[in-house]
């Protein structure tokens, strides 16, 4: 089997080896070191290179005779050779000796005196006093070696220890004290009673047309509920296409030269006309001819006539007109006219806007409904407001069209803008809420001792939004539920120190109270607690329809 051998260099970090081990080709890679070991001389980098072989599927052989990379690289398990021939092996790790006999200490061997020291000076006997009684004195010496009888070890043993005595008195008074604090908070401190009251209540509807300010107040005898308006000025436009029709151009021009051949001068009027075909031109100013006069021509004297030039317009527009020089008929008696080249004459037909076109788009422009206005506006009302959606209005500015009526439309396009303020009203909910509870009691006035519990001004329905310049006003409708006014600290003070059967009777006599439930905050609590502050009193509502 072929293998690859990596000579590595002096400088090669353990990075740059696995790198090439990786870059092999081969399964079997043999790793050649450097006379100086340098890198390799790492137990960690060892392990490494078998480690990064074993993961990459390859044999790592390491060619070396060094003694010190030996245990290396049998702690590594990693195989060596001598050469490149040679079989590789993993070398055996060296036994290790065990410690010379003059180690050990035999405590048997040691003199008394050594013995002695190693006790410690707590547990040594007290030395003898210097004067000692008489039956002291004449009390034989103890054997050595003689062991104490079993009595007098218990009695040793029977020693009170102050130590222990007085960590378990504080123990034991500390759990005392503790066992104390728990009494007292689970007598006096812990208990706590929920009182949950059920009312029965029935729904009364309201149904009443209101006005809406935004200065005032509300105010319930006046019907007068204050509301808020959130405005959202916006740009709008439409296209639309023109249909008036008509044709525009140049009228061709030029001049024309009148003579007479009669004595007096003639007058041409300004808008004189001089006539070819089905062109006729009229003069753009005032000339006068003047009369003959007396000409030599080298023979003798001849008449010579009265000439004079006009400049001229074509009566309508085209090409047609643009006729060549010619002579033309004249309107006027005793004059001729001869007219040059008329050019400049042109024809097209263009499409315009007209009124009607306009008066079409703005009302398209008026049918166009933007209902994602009405969420923006709701989002202006903010939070905690109910919007009245019948409010909404689309307010326009006179549209302008572009281009504007009469104006050419090219390719008979044209637009109409218009700028348009969308407005909606808005109640606070609070505002609501405090309407309908006033007006409903207020209808319910003959009956005493009732609540309000539900307004339904989440819910109210609005109808009938009229509006003008100072005034507005909206019919809502509102299903309230009453019931009993049941106040929080009369079921405390009724409830104080009694027991769950004896509040249970005592409150279901209420009249529009349709369940009691006490529950207490711990399991051996049975009797609602003295005090007020520890009593929470909940209602919830039972409808039972009109």
């Amino acid at each position: 089997m072929n293998k690859d051998v990596i000579y590595i260099d002096a400088e090669d970090d353990i990075t740059a080896i696995i790198s090439k081990v990786k870059s092999s080709n081969e399964r079997i890679v043999a790793l050649v070191p450097p006379k100086q070991v340098g890198v390799l001389q790492s137990a960690v980098n060892l392990r490494i290179l078998a480690r990064v072989a074993k993961t990459v599927d390859k044999h790592l052989v390491l060619i070396t005779s060094n003694s010190a990379l030996l245990p290396l690289a049998a702690a590594a398990e990693l195989p060596v050779a001598k050469n490149l021939q040679t079989k590789p092996v993993v070398p055996e790790l060296p036994a290790t000796k065990p410690d010379d006999d003059d180690d050990i200490i035999d405590g048997a061997n040691l003199p008394i005196a050594d013995h002695a020291a190693t006790v410690p000076e707590s547990r040594r006997p007290a030395p003898a006093p210097a004067h000692r009684s008489p039956l002291q004195s004449t009390a034989p010496p103890a054997t050595r070696g003689t062991t104490p009888s079993p009595e007098a070890a218990q009695t040793a043993k029977k020693v009170p220890n102050f130590n222990d005595f007085r960590k378990k008195l504080f123990i034991g008074g500390g759990i005392g004290v503790l066992l104390l604090a728990i009494i007292l908070w689970a007598t006096f401190i812990a208990p706590h009673a929920t009182i949950e009251i059920a009312a029965k209540t029935s729904d009364e509807r309201l149904q009443t047309s209101v006005s809406l300010t935004t200065t005032g107040r509300t105010d319930i005898d006046s019907g007068t509920l204050r509301a808020t308006v959130a405005e959202d000025k916006r740009d709008t436009s439409i296209d639309f296409t023109a249909t008036g029709k008509r044709e525009e151009g140049d009228k061709a021009g030029g001049t024309i030269t009148l003579s007479t051949t009669t004595p007096d001068s003639v007058e041409v009027p300004v808008g004189t006309g001089f006539s070819n075909g089905n062109c006729t031109f009229t003069t753009t100013s005032a000339v006068r001819v003047p009369g003959v006069s007396p000409e030599w021509d080298g023979n003798g004297f001849g008449i010579s006539p009265g000439k004079a030039d006009v400049t001229v317009k074509a009566t309508q527009i085209g090409e047609e007109c643009n006729l060549s020089a010619r002579s033309y008929e004249s309107t006027i008696d005793k004059l001729k006219a001869t007219g040059s080249a008329m050019q400049g004459g042109s024809k097209k037909q263009v499409t315009f806007v007209t009124q009607n076109d306009v008066q079409r788009a703005a009302e398209q422009l008026a049918e166009q409904k933007n209902e994602s206005q009405k969420n923006i506006l709701s989002r202006k009302l903010g939070q905690g407001v109910q919007p009245i959606l019948e409010s909404y209005q689309a307010i326009k500015t006179n549209p302008s069209p572009s281009p504007a009526v009469g104006q050419e439309a090219k390719d008979g396009k044209a637009k109409l803008s218009a700028s348009v303020t969308y407005r909606m009203y808005g109640v606070q909910v609070s505002e609501l809420d405090s309407f309908i509870s006033s007006a409903t009691l207020a209808k319910r006035s003959s009956e005493s001792g009732q609540k309000v519990y539900q307004s339904g001004a989440k819910n109210v329905v609005f109808s009938d939004f009229s509006t003008d310049d100072n005034h507005s006003t909206v019919s809502l409708l509102a299903v309230a539920k009453v019931g009993p006014e049941i106040k929080d600290s009369d079921v405390k003070r009724r409830a104080m120190g009694k027991k769950y059967s004896d509040i249970n009777n005592d409150l279901s006599a209420i009249h529009g109270v349709d369940s009691v439930d006490i529950r207490y905050s711990l399991p051996w609590i049975s009797t609602v607690p003295n005090d007020a502050k520890k009593i929470t009193v909940k209602f919830s509502i039972s409808n039972n329809g009109q």
